[in-house]
């Protein structure tokens, strides 16, 4: 039975006649394969609505650059105040080593009012002796003068004695 009424094709229209099956099955694939295609434009949609964000994101990060800038400025501030923090820690740690000589001074202290209070007593005992001693040498010194009175006369008859060599 001739297709279509013709009995003879020529050979180029027959090829692309027996290709039409595989044209079709090919349409049919490209149709299955482009079923996702309503999901791929849901997913382009959303990226340019994330893509029209951007611009508003660069608008924060040059606020958040411009703040940073004077962050920068308060942070050589810090470390310009903390260049002191080497010499604070080499007199810190002399202190700490200095510290159980401090505490063995701090206890000694401690005693002071009683040591002086031991002292206050000796020196008023040392005053009693001494104001003893004085009226001493004073009750010596009297008899001395007594003594040397005394022996006056005597010396002068000493001197008058034959023998004395003076």
């Amino acid at each position: 039975m001739p297709l279509l009424g013709i009995e003879s094709l020529p050979s180029e229209l027959l090829k692309v006649v027996r290709a039409l099956p595989l044209v079709v099955d090919r349409l049919e694939a490209i149709g299955s394969s482009t079923d996702e295609l309503p999901k791929m434009r849901a997913g382009i949609d959303a990226l340019g609505e994330d893509t029209g964000r951007i611009a508003g994101l660069q608008d924060a990060m040059e606020r958040l650059a411009t703040e940073m800038g004077g962050l920068k400025d308060e942070l050589g501030r810090v470390v310009g105040a903390t260049d002191v923090l080497p010499t604070m820690d080499g007199r810190m740690a002399k202190i700490e080593e200095s510290m159980p000589v401090l505490v063995e001074v701090q206890q000694h202290l401690s005693r002071l009012p009683e040591t002086i209070e031991t002292l206050d007593a000796g020196i008023q005992r040392l005053v009693g002796l001494m104001d003893r001693l004085l009226a001493s040498i004073e009750t010596l010194d009297g008899n001395v003068g007594s003594l040397r009175a005394s022996l006056e006369p005597i010396g002068r008859i000493a001197d008058r004695m034959p023998g004395n060599r003076r």
